[in-house]
């Protein structure tokens, strides 16, 4: 299991297409080989209102957070955060934005005990696409 969501600034979508970076970091996910594909989750929600810094200027934000299942090492956890992080941060690189612009991640670990999954069908929906 492995859920991304990134929350972004609305002018971010008169620069470039959102779903590029959601299928940017979709990609970067998958690259990482570190979760099963049928667990992969990547969504983008726009902020309708922030207020940053001086609350007066216009700045743009990408903020990502990672949340997967426990079991994976603390320097496999770091490659993931690392990786997913340098996708995206190359991916608004190349994009002409207009404002001062502030990226960030963070990878939160689900306790197995607390997350509740009884109903997926996605799993052997891929199975039988195979």
């Amino acid at each position: 299991m492995a859920h991304l969501t990134f929350e972004y600034s609305k002018d971010l979508s008169d620069c470039f297409e959102i779903q590029e970076l959601c299928d940017e970091l979709s990609d970067a996910m998958r690259e990482t080989s570190h979760f099963p594909l049928g667990g992969i989750r990547v969504r983008g929600l726009a902020a309708d209102v922030s207020s940053i810094a001086d609350g007066k200027s216009k700045y743009s934000f990408v903020d990502i957070i990672l949340r997967m299942g426990e079991g994976r090492s603390e320097d496999v956890r770091k490659n993931i955060a690392d990786d997913i992080y340098r996708r995206a941060e190359n991916f608004l690189k190349q994009k002409e934005i207009r404002n001062p612009i502030a990226l960030s991640l963070e990878l939160l670990e689900i306790q197995k005990e607390f997350s509740i999954k009884r109903y997926n069908t996605i799993h052997s929906a891929l199975a039988e696409a195979k």
